[in-house]
């Protein structure tokens, strides 16, 4: 994870973190949050620009840092082993198909899906204090319309209702 300013950070506002205790041990854990271009919440997943990593302190809820990459490969069904690479343990996305969920359970990351749209650091800092309510999975609740064909797995990312979205997933 690159180092930053997190005045620099454009995903980030001012963090107010309470004072560490040289005893106390830092809990880390990194949070990945699927980003718009301009480093807004991606509803989408699959239509995510970049992820915004967040390093966080679980065990006194606190952000500790947060970067806002481009992953080396474009398409965001194929950022597992990536988030992997980079120690993330939980995804927190408004919708993912299952293709990708299965590969982010096949390299060991956690995800969670439903979660509402808010900025960036208010989603994690809701999963961090245990007050992130997931909804329906975003990627399954109809939002092509009905809903039917759309699906990110073994054949690719279907769209039969003739909606022209694009999620950025391609076939495996």
């Amino acid at each position: 994870m690159s180092k930053c300013s997190l005045s620099d950070n454009p995903i980030i506002g001012h963090i107010h973190s309470p004072a560490k205790r040289p005893t106390d041990p830092i809990i880390p854990m990194i949070i990945a949050v699927p980003l718009t271009e301009s480093d807004g919440f991606s509803l989408h997943f699959g239509a995510a620009a970049k992820a915004g990593l967040f390093e966080v302190d679980s065990a006194r809820r606190t952000i500790l840092r947060a970067v806002s990459i481009f992953p080396p490969v474009a398409e965001p069904c194929g950022w597992a082993d990536w988030l992997a690479a980079q120690k993330v343990g939980v995804v927190l996305a408004g919708g993912m198909g299952r293709g990708a969920q299965q590969r982010m359970d096949a390299v060991g990351i956690q995800v969670v899906v439903g979660v509402p749209p808010a900025t960036p650091q208010a989603i994690v800092q809701a999963w961090l204090d245990g007050n992130l309510v997931p909804a329906i999975n975003a990627c399954e609740g109809g939002h092509h319309g009905d809903g039917a064909g759309h699906g990110c797995g073994k054949d690719g990312h279907r769209h039969e209702t003739g909606n022209d979205h694009v999620c950025g997933c391609s076939p495996d």
